[in-house]
């Protein structure tokens, strides 16, 4: 199957070729004035630099058939034609190359158009000889995310006593080479506690073999995109280098972050100042901004800005201490309430994007109660985040953990691709799905 990856590979760049070829027809089409302008180099410069980057792209989301086809594509679009534009504004800004808009973004819409046809029409050779995942031990939380994958479930390998009642038990350890030569796989799973001496040396040999071979917390991190702590100790997050946050990769998103935040607190400025004089007309007596003291990067305290929605004062006229003012309940509704972070984001105190901000006293209760919590710690907080793009908002509380879990992963992963990502889908107001917001703390039935 190896010497058919070249002509895999040489038919995906074609794909990306023709869609970018289409959009500068359309182009042509539709604005032959402005085509006319476009020289023959800036043509050719422009369309090799986004065959390029959107090729790279696509290679970086190649998975093993874990996600869903729509998922994927949706990602190679948002991912492809975000470093595009990335890639056309550094070109641009030394003076080297300017791409119209329409090339870029039509054609990452055409290219993921041809990408799906030929994966649905030419499928590729391992998906017709193989087909299935097969299990290597099974405990709750693997084999609910087994049973989320496209491919059935062919059957548990190891101990019959860890075989969910509704999978074939196919043998013991010793079986598992002769187990995977009958039944051809395209996955197999193995359980934390589930490989032995001898199931590693097989699962090795089938790695080499280009198998995908995953184990549970490598499973939940690839389907859920956010990091595996559920039953892990303390101690193997802490020690994880994993985890470090890249020094590059923080210099670089503090340079864009300010300067996003700086440009929104400028262009905002009206929005803030009439929210501001509406807050301090119509809602009592009291601050118009409030302060709480939360933790910031490495654990240095800072005072976060927001909005005050609530009443400070107890009377008979104006109601409980703490009510929703209906000022308050209005600006919680256009979602305004914390639009001061922006001057927090400009003194350096937060990032546009990262973990939300937590109290201060929270912060130090849930690192006794998750010794790991202070990891994420280790970038600044932000007004958006990984998490809130997978957890609707009322869930915070109550899914702590699962909170963590995403913004590890964000930490792990972090780049501007990933923070692009966040942007996108926050403007999309893209709503989470049941298998992200799932509470694997359970057993399945």
């Amino acid at each position: 199957m190896a010497r058919f990856q070249p002509l895999q590979e040489l038919l995906q760049i074609v794909v990306i070729a023709a869609g970018f070829g289409a959009a500068m027809a359309a182009y042509r089409a539709q604005y032959p004035d402005n085509f006319g302008f476009l020289t023959s180099d800036e043509l050719l410069l422009g369309y090799i630099t986004s065959i390029c980057t959107f090729w790279v792209v696509v290679k970086l989301l190649e998975v093993s058939r874990t996600d869903g086809i729509l998922a994927r594509l949706i990602d190679e679009f948002c991912m492809g034609t975000g470093l595009n534009l990335l890639v056309d504004a550094v070109l641009n800004y030394f003076e080297i190359l300017t791409r119209s808009l329409y090339l870029i973004v039509v054609g990452g819409l055409f290219v993921v158009v041809l990408l799906a046809l030929v994966r649905t029409l030419l499928p590729g050779r391992k998906d017709r000889s193989r087909a299935g995942t097969l299990m290597i031990g099974c405990d709750p939380i693997l084999y609910r995310l087994a049973r989320s994958l496209p491919q059935p479930i062919l059957g548990v390998v190891g101990s019959a006593a860890s075989c969910p009642p509704d999978v074939a038990f196919l043998g013991g350890d010793d079986r598992l080479a002769e187990i995977i030569a009958e039944r051809h796989p395209l996955h197999i799973l193995a359980a934390r506690d589930g490989a032995s001496r001898a199931v590693t040396s097989v699962l090795l040999d089938q790695r080499l073999t280009g198998m995908a071979v995953l184990e549970t917390s490598g499973l939940y991190e690839k389907l859920l995109r956010r990091m595996y702590c559920r039953g892990t100790q303390p101690m193997d997050l802490l020690v994880s280098g994993a985890l470090d946050a890249n020094s590059r990769i923080l210099a670089i998103q503090a340079v864009y972050t300010n300067l996003l935040g700086l440009a929104l607190l400028i262009v905002l400025s009206p929005v803030l100042a009439l929210t501001a004089l509406v807050v301090g007309l119509f809602s009592g007596p009291g601050p118009i901004i409030e302060t709480t003291e939360c933790s910031g990067f490495q654990n240095i305290p800072f005072r976060l800005m927001s909005f005050r929605t609530t009443r400070t004062g107890s009377t008979a006229r104006t109601g409980s201490t703490g009510a929703l003012t209906r000022v308050g309940a209005l600006i919680n509704r256009l979602h305004l309430t914390h639009l001061p972070q922006l001057f927090n984001i400009v003194r350096g105190e937060m990032a546009l994007f990262g973990p939300r901000p937590v109290r201060l006293a929270f912060t130090r209760r849930l690192t006794e109660l998750m010794p790991f919590y202070t990891l994420r710690l280790f970038v600044k907080p932000g007004m958006i985040g990984w998490a809130r793009v997978h957890m609707p908002r009322e869930s915070f509380r109550a899914n702590e953990l699962t909170e963590i879990e995403y913004d590890l992963y964000y930490i792990r992963q972090g780049s501007p691709l990933l923070d692009f990502e966040i942007l996108s889908r926050t403007l999309l107001l893209e709503k989470p799905s049941a298998l992200a917001t799932a509470d694997f703390a359970l057993p399945a039935h």
